[in-house]
């Protein structure tokens, strides 16, 4: 009873300390000129929060808690600043921002520890919404695939999945509003299964995250990140709409936040999305590769001293035709045609989310709660009838606990799991996988050490996993599915469970260098289709088969990065070596089941490597242009025999030229930039899978800010594949029945704030 009463009298009085009416002035100014800038964003990413400065250059952030928090400055055309402040002692600020056509540092919050990109000791990619609108695609992942390091696996344009570093599928773990989302990503014909509605930037892991997130993310992390809260005391809201001529895509989106002096947020957004059959460079129309999207999200919140509390609810429908190989001429339709043809699939999702943040002292507690449904139907024979059904229920949690050791160490200590349970829909035709649930349990615990050139960071994580599998239901018993063994209950079980560890540090001796070391464990238990498939799956035209005995993945992945910068002139090289035991792959087998070719999965030992060099280049006497080239590779082998893994990206060059030009009439802030994309040869096939040739993608964006009236609305025009090529790409699941990709496509952006 004393030690809960001492414990008790802590917790109340660091509550009041972080309950100080603390606040943050500041002014911004050009660093050349040494004016006042006014409209640039000052934002808290531990707060979600910020404002903007006024025609003084000054802003204001009241409501603060105790202990270090970070700002981030960021004004378009400038170089983004970040800096570490304790609000009791920083009151009165004064930043410098310099001109600059690109921003190699933001603050990133995937890495468990909100930093700078540069300063985290994980590789971390960031794309912000913006990119997003200058150049977009069909779909979410198609756009985030042109990261160095990062491609897709794709089915046609509205179906698209996540490759980093050559690692795909189940290895990779989608992150939405702070809590895993779980979406059938076994399947190859199931997509990332998120949209850009109401995100801020989309972040990418680079490597192992298992000690932060867990299962899944032993190859990275695709995190989308909320947008912003509102201003304090203002409501605001935006329109986009956005057209693609390939697919005579459309896209409309709308939504308006706000907040008040007293700390309630709240946010309302939507989407609508339709595009018919593209087109390949040939003229030739692909038959239904049609799709369409509808999306809403609400959220209601409050802000206080103490800190912040969430409440998020986010729906979403996909309807997305399937391409049928043998039928591949009857699927095209008119030009304009959308209306839903067999087969196609019926995916819909609501995702519950909380997240609360408790500021005690210079501690602070996070509790991300969340509850997914997901209901997937894929439909190929008629409108009516079901062939694959499955419904997914999963609620998660993660609690983490941030202890403050000093200004300059810190450590997490965190509980995370989650309850996962698939059912089968008991009308379908066919069964891929039995009924299931998988209970997931882990504590785990980092250290981060901060101080003037050093960052260095460490963790452990324990997890454990059961996976029952259950096909005694009645509809089940009928259809003949059988679980491997075929035990009398027909039921089975598995667990998995292991330690994981990592450790990295980042060396920025001056303003010029900085090193950057990671080694990192990763693991991955098997999905339920690799332990249990064993039926036929109508999106991918084959019939799978499991093993129940596989173990879990291993790998242990080292990355060594450095970049060096002055006077524009930006280098930076990361290279990565992945040692992976019983890595778990798909293959085809020369046995068949009716018309279907039997595909199997295999386990053996791996390794991949490669890396990333990106150069940028801004002449010091003309900024008002910039050059930019990155090219990454990764190669995938079983270490038996050297032979090599299958779905591993080609090698890929870009290059970009950008041109920032002088306001003309009403167009604020033109801009021109020319994108080039050389892939080159895959001829490092996997057994039975083929080689494919290279080929080059030209494009071109134009936009800035059209200022009509008194508002300043966001105008792009972007092209992809500008002379179009007709090419077959290595990691489309097209590629074995000769189907082009999208020929030349044309979108036109228009963002209006109002």
């Amino acid at each position: 009873m004393r030690y809960i009463l001492l414990l008790s009298m802590y917790m109340v009085s660091t509550i009041v300390l972080a309950a100080q009416d603390l606040s943050i002035n500041g002014k911004v100014l050009d660093k050349n000129t040494n004016a006042p800038l006014p409209g640039v964003t000052v934002f808290i990413p531990e707060l979600n929060r910020g404002t903007v400065t006024d025609l003084d250059g000054s802003f204001k952030i009241t409501a603060i808690p105790s202990g270090n928090i970070t700002l981030q400055v960021s004004f378009v055309g400038y170089s983004t600043l970040i800096k570490t402040i304790r609000p009791g002692s920083d009151r009165n600020l004064v930043f410098v921002l310099e001109e600059t056509a690109t921003n190699i540092d933001e603050v990133v919050v995937s890495g468990a520890y909100i930093m700078s990109k540069e300063s985290s000791p994980i590789s971390i990619e960031k794309v912000d919404r913006t990119d997003l609108m200058k150049m977009p695609a069909p779909n979410l992942m198609s756009a985030l695939a042109r990261t160095p390091g990062v491609s897709e696996i794709s089915l046609g344009p509205g179906i698209s999945k996540p490759v980093i570093r050559g690692l795909s599928f189940s290895r990779v773990l989608s992150l939405y509003q702070g809590a895993r989302f779980e979406n059938q990503q076994w399947g190859a014909d199931h997509g990332l299964g998120m949209t850009e509605t109401g995100i801020a930037n989309v972040e990418m892991i680079k490597g192992p995250a298992s000690i932060i997130y867990g299962s899944g993310a032993m190859a990275g992390v695709v995190h989308l990140v909320e947008e912003k809260d509102a201003i304090a005391g203002q409501v605001e809201g935006d329109a986009v709409f956005r057209a693609f001529s390939n697919s005579l895509g459309l896209r409309s989106e709308a939504g308006v936040k706000g907040a008040t002096e007293k700390g309630f947020v709240w946010s309302l957004r939507g989407a609508a999305e339709s595009h018919a059959d593209y087109l390949d460079g040939d003229g030739n129309a692909v038959g239904n590769t049609r799709f369409n999207t509808q999306n809403i999200k609400a959220g209601v919140g409050l802000q206080k001293k103490w800190g912040d509390t969430r409440i998020r609810y986010t729906y979403l429908q996909q309807r997305l035709g399937i391409l049928d190989e043998e039928e591949m001429d009857e699927l095209v339709t008119t030009r304009n045609d959308r209306a839903m043809q067999l087969p196609f699939q019926d995916v819909r999702d609501h995702f519950f989310n909380s997240e609360t943040n408790i500021f005690l002292g210079e501690d602070k507690l996070k509790a991300t709660f969340g509850y997914h449904l997901n209901r997937r139907k894929e439909i190929e024979e008629d409108f009516d009838e079901v062939d694959l059904g499955i419904n997914l229920s999963n609620f998660m949690y993660d609690v983490k606990y941030y202890k403050g050791f000093g200004p300059h160490v810190e450590a997490i200590f965190g509980v995370q799991g989650f309850y996962l349970k698939n059912t089968n829909f008991e009308n379908a035709g066919e069964f891929l996988i039995p009924d299931a649930t998988k209970d997931d349990r882990s504590v785990y615990g980092l250290l981060n050490y901060n101080k003037d050139k050093w960052v260095i960071q460490g963790g452990l994580r324990y997890d454990f996993r059961k996976v029952t599998a259950d096909a005694s239901a009645p509809h089940l018993i009928d259809y003949g599915f059988i679980l491997p063994g075929e035990p009398a209950n027909r039921m089975m079980e598995r667990t998995f469970d292991g330690v994981t560890a990592s450790g990295g540090a980042t060396f920025r001796p001056d303003s010029h260098w900085r090193f950057r070391l990671n080694i990192a464990q990763g693991f991955r238990a098997p999905d339920l289709a690799e332990l249990f498939s064993n039926g036929p799956h109508p999106g991918t035209s084959r019939f799978e088969r499991g093993n129940a005995d596989f173990v879990r993945e291993q790998n242990l992945q080292t990355d060594f990065g450095i970049r060096y910068t002055n006077n524009g002139f930006s280098i930076a090289g990361e290279v990565f070596y992945n040692h992976i035991n019983n890595y778990i792959f798909f293959s085809p087998t020369d046995e068949r089941v009716e018309d279907l070719t039997v595909w199997t999965f295999e386990q053996a030992d791996a390794r991949l490597y490669g890396g990333e060099l990106e150069l940028d280049y801004q002449p010091t006497s003309a900024k008002w242009v910039n050059f930019g080239t990155n090219y990454s590779w990764v190669i995938g082998q079983r270490r038996s025999d050297n032979s090599f893994l299958p779905y591993i990206p080609a090698f890929r060059w870009t290059q970009t030229v950008d041109f920032r030009l002088k306001t003309v009439g009403r167009i604020q802030r033109p801009y021109v930039s020319i994108l080039g994309s050389l892939v080159f040869d895959q001829d490092r096939a996997a057994p039975l899978e083929e080689a494919t040739p290279g080929y080059y993608l030209l494009g071109l964006n134009i936009g800035g800010n059209l200022k009509v009236s008194n508002n300043l609305l966001d105008v792009y025009l972007s092209g992809t594949n500008l002379l179009n090529k007709t090419y077959l790409d290595h990691m489309s699941l097209f590629r074995p029945f000769g189907v082009h990709q999208m020929g030349r496509n044309i979108a036109l952006n228009v963002r209006i704030p109002f």
